[in-house]
């Protein structure tokens, strides 16, 4: 399948864990993407529906366009187990930018449904928020979520983000739990230096 936009730079580092290797997204990899918006359960949280093919692509070519600095080393992954794409593809992980601040990034995560309650978006998400503190300058990552998605919310607090602010939202198409609005949770560089301090570059 082809996307609009062209794949990203090798510059943007492979990540390992225990259980996963995170690879930059590409185009060879949009054919899963839509796959895993086209499980409405997936998508409960984020549009209340399956996403239609269109949408993926749109949702990507934000993605990998104006929310990634391939240069500072901030984008996307997706996530195999084992060694890399001959594994079970599992899900997407970032580490993204904030044109507007150089000194955030977002962390997020969507994983496939076979993926869930295994322990990989806490693995993923590790990952990537080591990587967005190994980059000179970003001193906060943040990450948003519905206030009803109690499973993204344990994640975040596993991996040492706070709740720091909730919100709530007027939705043209609501999905269930809006009226308890979103919540926003973040980490310091200072905080996760002091969790990880082999991990985190000097700015």
């Amino acid at each position: 399948m082809e996307g609009r936009v062209g794949g990203l730079s090798p510059d943007l580092p492979t990540l390992h864990t225990d259980r996963l290797t995170l690879v930059p997204v590409a185009d060879e990899h949009l054919a899963l993407l839509v796959a895993l918006n086209a499980d409405p359960e997936v998508m409960a949280f984020i549009r209340g529906r399956a996403a239609t093919p269109e949408e993926t692509l749109v949702e990507w070519d934000q993605r990998r366009g104006p929310q990634s600095d391939i240069a500072r080393g901030l984008g996307y992954w997706v996530g195999f187990t084992g060694d890399g794409s001959a594994g079970e593809f599992v899900g997407w992980w970032s580490a993204s930018s904030f044109a507007a601040d150089p000194a955030v990034a977002g962390l997020g995560y969507r994983l496939r449904r076979a993926a869930w309650g295994r322990g990989l978006a806490t693995e993923g998400a590790r990952a990537t928020v080591g990587q967005a503190f190994g980059v000179p300058g970003v001193d906060r990552v943040l990450a948003s979520t519905m206030a009803v998605n109690t499973a993204s919310r344990a994640v975040l607090a596993r991996v040492g983000l706070r709740h720091t602010d909730s919100w709530v939202q007027e939705w043209e198409d609501p999905v269930p739990g809006w009226e308890q609005g979103e919540v926003l949770y973040e980490i310091s560089r200072a905080e996760w230096a002091a969790a990880h301090p082999a991990q985190t570059a000097q700015p």
